[in-house]
């Protein structure tokens, strides 16, 4: 009985986000970003320069402008308002690399709990899952904040005002911007924020080194609030029902922070750029924009291209590849947390 309500939450969460890909979402309406005041930088050398040293020293230049990124990013006035202006900016700017976006982010959300779920009774056992309910719980919504906010950081940008902007004979704009514009949010997206102007090879690079430090404190953030709040609710289990005897043995908080913290710097960074930069943009937007084109001609080629449950069979596959990598980060995650020892129970003290 209980795997037959495991598939059908997992047929339900499959049927929402398909529905949530169809039909695609609303443009937005993209105002242009203000401009901030940026430092110039004449020379190669000084941009790798700038580059290493702000890396090597954890720091966050100037992340408004590209691409609000607000979650974990560093703000020079942070306020409500600033957050609000950052988070709109930075979905402004992925819906125009990636106008599916939006629906991306809500299946993200769903997929997050449920694989992760899958990912629990996959280490742990069906008749495990209530004894080690704590560690369940903690994961599932650490999962669900970290794995959203990798979503979020690694997304291919695009910056609407600045895609009319003229270039130069060798391909870039004329105004040159700091360091970080040199470098796209995800290491395979064709253009910079521009829309003009190919990443470097080098820039490549840092695209994969460049987040590490969000990503880090996005993870330490996400398991304190997960493997905290359930610590807290642990607590007031003992103080309301101090005849339950727990399986588990309390989890280090701080500990489980650090690993989460260098588990998305490393694993969840590598998984979403290749998934959002590889994945869906060559392996299944390519096919079926070419068969969306196909679609235009006159002819028994074009009307099949035309038929209408291609799009449906689009957001199945893109839902499918989602639902796959989020299982497979979370039995990652949960065979690290094991292996170091970090979620024990209480017989193994």
């Amino acid at each position: 009985m209980d795997r037959r309500k495991v598939v059908v939450v997992l047929l339900l969460s499959y049927s929402i986000g398909c529905k949530a890909l169809l039909p695609p979402p609303t443009q937005l309406r993209r105002k242009s970003p203000a401009s901030l005041h940026d430092s110039q930088f004449d020379s190669l050398d000084a941009f790798a320069d700038e580059a290493s040293e702000a890396i090597m020293g954890g720091q966050d230049l100037n992340i408004l402008p590209r691409g609000g990124d607000a979650f974990g990013g560093k703000l020079t006035n942070i306020s409500p308002h600033s957050i609000a202006t950052s988070i709109k900016l930075g979905l402004s700017q992925r819906v125009a690399a990636d106008p599916n976006f939006l629906s991306k982010s809500i299946i993200e959300v769903i997929l997050a709990a449920t694989t992760q779920y899958m990912a629990e009774l996959s280490q742990r056992g069906w008749d495990r899952i209530i004894p080690e309910i704590d560690f369940v719980f903690a994961g599932i919504l650490t999962a669900v904040i970290g794995k959203y906010f990798s979503m979020w950081r690694v997304a291919k940008t695009i910056d609407v005002s600045k895609i009319n902007i003229p270039t130069d004979e060798e391909g870039g704009t004329q105004k040159e911007s700091n360091w970080r514009e040199k470098v796209p949010t995800n290491a395979f997206q064709r253009t910079l924020l521009d829309g003009h102007t190919r990443p470097t090879i080098s820039s490549r690079f840092l695209a994969f080194l460049v987040p590490m430090p969000q990503l880090f404190r996005a993870g330490v953030i996400a398991s304190t609030v997960g493997y905290g709040l359930t610590s807290t609710l642990i607590s007031l289990r003992s103080i309301y029902l101090p005849s339950y005897v727990a399986q588990t043995s309390p989890v280090s908080v701080p500990l489980a922070a650090l690993y989460t913290g260098v588990f998305m710097a490393l694993v969840s960074n590598i998984r979403y750029q290749l998934l959002q930069g590889v994945v869906e943009p060559c392996l299944i937007d390519v096919p079926f924009d070419k068969l969306a084109r196909l679609g235009e001609n006159d002819g028994f080629v074009g009307s099949i291209a035309r038929w209408g449950m291609w799009k449906s069979i689009k957001a199945s596959i893109i839902v499918g590849v989602r639902w796959g990598n989020g299982l497979l980060g979370s039995w990652i995650a949960i065979a690290g947390m094991r292996a170091l020892k970090l979620q024990k129970l209480a017989s193994q003290q």
